[in-house]
């Protein structure tokens, strides 16, 4: 069998058949490096041509939002509700989910048209603006801590004191939306009042690709804050991503293993719907894996992340198989690979994971926990429908002081979407400012733990652990 780009992985989706690891490896190489090599042959009109021809699409994905929103509220009200299961009668979610479909079909190298604005700016006009009571008397929020980081909560007074770094999804090329920090200064405030006092956040202010600055530009970003903050003597550092944030702070592990230098490995991962599988294999669009099973449900869809235009601009021209940057692209997969970085391997390192049933990366994660968490869900337990029998230990994880094994915190939120906590838990923000303007706190136990399961729990593992 041979394996080719886009139109014949489409071909491969039904087929249920086994690839060699030759196989695996041609295949992924093709999806790198289709672009770099067909791009030698193109004439500079073409080129333009091609840029303009992707310019408008991006334009039209953008003019399309209206009417598609319209859609969604008619059939909202005609039929009772949507086919996005969790959100199905929740209006407000349903848009979020389409526009959040829609947006991630947009052209890379145009996607500033969806949030035209820095991130310096989202967090010292926009949030302000929408949810001024977060971000009021927070200690040292929006000042510069260095050219690729901006503090959003400067706390802590000693340097043992917890400093989380937090890098922020949307597939490299997608710029922070609000909700992200929205959801992140929530549970900032749902912290124990002693937690919270020395506890800071940092956000990782990285480079975009769309303006010509492939992965590794971002990971050398997040290595320049991460040693500046080494070098002060800071010995708490915390590692915080969602989506392709949780990709850049797991590959950065992975970086810190290859330095030949002294290095401080973070204390802790904070992992939401994590990124850890460049492009799927045409034997994983199969029925009954994540990527079919849950494309009408969740946010993000298959052929994003099999056509080969997509893949070069963000990864240029990295070995697709590094553990640094393809993550679980390397074959064969073995726990080795991941047993000798503290971090997964040591009972004073903490990992936080957690993500969605109904969310495309699923299966990938689950794959990813099994080799670097020693978790013994992937390929045991069969979900999509199983909240419905399923025990609870099927959903949540816990394990701790066990020798040779970091402590884990893994949770499956039971018909949840890709990065749902930051995304679509953000109206708890409404109740926090509340009882801020009150000049009063509140606690995780206050809030809907089912409504806000992707806060309540980080905040609850914030809690035991900081």
């Amino acid at each position: 069998m041979s394996y080719v780009c886009r139109k014949s992985s489409r071909a491969l989706v039904h087929r249920g058949c086994k690839m060699s690891q030759c196989g695996v490896q041609g295949y992924i190489k093709r999806q790198w490096s289709f672009k770099t090599t067909s791009h030698d042959m193109l004439v500079p009109s073409c080129d333009t041509i091609r840029h303009y021809q992707q310019f408008l699409r991006s334009l039209l994905v953008l003019a399309k939002m209206p009417l598609d929103i319209f859609i969604v509220v008619l059939r909202f009200y005609i039929f009772g509700g949507i086919h996005y299961r969790k959100y199905s009668k929740s209006l407000l979610n349903c848009i979020k989910l389409t526009i959040f479909r829609a947006s991630l079909t947009i052209d890379i190298k145009h996607a500033y048209l969806l949030a035209p604005y820095s991130n310096s700016f989202l967090l010292r006009r926009i949030l302000p603006f929408v949810g001024k009571d977060l971000v009021k008397n927070v200690p040292g929020y929006g000042s510069r801590y260095d050219k690729n980081s901006i503090w959003m909560a400067k706390s802590g007074t000693s340097k043992a004191d917890p400093v989380i770094i937090y890098s922020h999804g949307g597939g490299y090329f997608i710029q922070t939306q609000v909700t992200q920090v929205r959801s992140l200064m929530s549970v900032y405030h749902l912290l124990e009042p002693k937690k919270k006092s020395k506890t800071s956040i940092l956000f990782l202010d990285y480079t975009l690709v769309g303006r010509g600055k492939p992965f590794p530009t971002q990971l050398m970003q997040l290595h320049s804050t991460y040693s500046n903050l080494v070098s002060e003597g800071h010995t708490n550092i915390i590692l915080m991503g969602d989506s392709a944030g949780a990709h850049l702070s797991i590959s950065y592990t992975q970086y810190l293993k290859t330095l030949q230098t002294e290095k401080i490995f973070p204390k802790k991962l904070l992992l939401i719907s994590p990124w850890v599988k460049i492009t799927p294999l045409p034997t994983e669009l199969v029925e009954g894996r994540s990527w079919l099973q849950n494309q009408h449900y969740d946010m993000i869809h298959y052929t994003r992340f099999t056509n080969s235009d997509d893949i070069p601009p963000i990864f240029g021209e990295q070995d697709p198989f590094s553990l640094v940057f393809g993550l679980m692209a390397k074959v064969p997969k073995q726990e080795s690979d991941w047993k000798d970085i503290p971090n997964y391997s040591s009972p004073d390192n903490d990992v936080f994971l957690i993500f969605g049933e109904d969310e495309s990366f699923r299966d990938d994660i689950l794959e990813f926990a099994k080799y670097a968490l020693d978790l013994p869900w992937y390929e045991k337990v069969k979900y999509g429908d199983s909240h419905k029998y399923l025990e609870r230990n099927h959903y949540e994880y816990e394990r701790r002081n066990e020798s040779g094994k970091c402590n884990l915190s893994v949770f499956v939120e039971p018909l949840g979407v890709h990065d749902s906590m930051l995304f679509f838990e953000d109206v708890v923000a409404s109740q926090i400012c509340g009882r801020l303007r009150q000049v009063k706190s509140i606690s995780v136990e206050e809030i809907d733990s089912k409504k806000y399961f992707g806060i309540s729990r980080l905040v609850r593992f914030l809690n035991e652990t900081l």
